[in-house]
C-alpha cells in the first residue's frame, strides 16, 4: 500500500512538473495588432490557446477580447483596446487577466523598431511621494519614446496587480509590482512578465505619426518636471482612466492601493502645460481624459 502511495505521489509530481514546464517555458508567438506603423504580438505558452476575438466598438474605442484556455479549461483573457483620438494619435491598452489556478509567463512585444532611436523617460530616479500621506509608490515615468522617421511611440510600463476590497467596502487595485525594464533585440521590444493566479497585468502605449513634442528641450523639461512632481504624471493608464496612488487610511491594506480619482482623471496638469508649452503629447492626454470622463 505504501509503495502504491509513493508511486501515485511520484506520478502526480511529474505530471505537475510537465504541466508547469509546458506553461512556463514552451512558447509560440501570435500577432494581434498591426495598424499605423505599430505591430504588437505576444509570446504565450504553447498550450494556452487564444480564441477568436470578441470585437466591440464604443465611441473612439475598438475593443478585442480573446478568451484563453489551457487543455480546454478557461484560464483568463487577453484584451486589447485601440483608442483613436481626434488628433490622429492612438492609445493602445493591453490587459491579461489570469482567472485560472496556475501562473504563466507572457511576453508582450512591440515589433518593427529596427533603426528606431530611443529616449528614456527615466534618466534619473523619481522623487518620492509624501509617504506619511500616501505610503510607498514604486511607480515611475513611462518607459520612454521610440522615434522612427517622423513617427513616435511612447511605451508605458507593465503593472501587475490584483483586486482588493478594503474594510470600508471600497474595491481598489493592489499593485504587486511594476515592470519598468524591457529588452530590445532585432527591432523587437519585449515586455516579459510572470502572472500569478487571480492577478492582472496592464500596459499601454501612445502612437503618433509626428513628434510628441515640438522640441527635444520641451520634452526634457516635461520629463524633469514629471520626475520631481509625482502627482503630475499619470503612469498607470487604463481604458477607464488612470490608476493613481490612494491616500493611506486606518486599513493597512491601502499601503499599495491604487484607484480612480476624478480630479486626477481630468489631468489638469496636461491642460496647464498645454497652454504654456503646446504639444501633441499634452493634447493627446487631454483628449484621453475627456474620453475617460464620458
Amino acid at each position: 500500500m505504501f509503495r502504491k502511495i509513493v508511486i501515485l505521489v511520484g506520478v502526480v509530481f511529474f505530471m505537475s512538473l510537465i504541466v508547469f514546464t509546458a506553461v512556463m517555458f514552451l512558447k509560440n508567438e501570435v500577432e494581434l495588432y498591426s495598424e499605423n506603423n505599430v505591430s504588437l504580438s505576444v509570446d504565450k505558452p504553447t498550450f494556452i490557446t487564444l480564441s477568436e476575438p470578441e470585437v466591440s466598438e464604443s465611441g473612439t474605442d475598438l475593443k478585442q477580447v480573446y478568451n484563453m484556455t489551457f487543455l480546454g479549461l478557461d484560464v483568463g483573457t487577453y484584451t486589447l483596446v485601440d483608442r483613436s483620438l481626434q488628433n490622429g494619435t492612438s492609445l493602445i491598452f493591453e490587459e491579461i487577466n489570469n482567472t485560472g489556478w496556475i501562473p504563466y509567463t507572457f511576453s508582450l512585444n512591440v515589433n518593427g523598431l529596427e533603426d528606431a532611436e530611443f529616449k528614456s523617460w527615466n534618466p534619473e530616479p523619481t522623487v518620492r511621494l509624501d509617504e506619511a500621506l500616501y505610503g510607498p509608490d514604486p511607480t515611475t515615468n513611462p518607459y520612454g519614446v521610440f522615434t522612427k522617421d517622423n513617427s513616435e511611440i511612447l511605451v508605458g510600463n507593465v503593472y501587475v496587480s490584483r483586486t482588493l476590497q478594503l474594510g470600508n467596502g471600497e474595491w481598489v487595485r493592489e499593485l504587486r509590482h511594476e515592470i519598468a525594464e524591457f529588452t530590445t533585440e532585432e527591432g523587437v521590444l519585449s515586455k516579459n512578465l510572470w502572472l500569478p493566479p487571480k492577478h492582472s497585468s496592464q500596459t499601454w502605449l501612445m502612437a503618433a505619426q509626428e513628434p510628441l513634442f515640438e522640441t527635444e528641450e520641451a520634452e526634457d523639461e516635461w520629463i524633469s518636471f514629471s520626475l520631481e512632481n509625482r502627482l503630475s504624471q499619470l503612469n498607470w493608464l487604463t481604458p477607464a482612466g488612470p490608476y493613481v496612488k490612494l491616500e493611506l487610511t486606518d486599513d493597512p491594506r491601502t499601503e499599495l492601493a491604487y484607484g480612480y480619482i476624478e480630479k486626477r482623471t481630468a489631468d489638469l496638469t496636461s491642460l496647464e502645460w498645454n497652454e504654456s508649452s503646446p504639444s501633441l503629447f499634452f493634447e493627446s492626454m487631454i483628449l484621453n481624459a475627456q474620453t475617460n470622463q464620458q
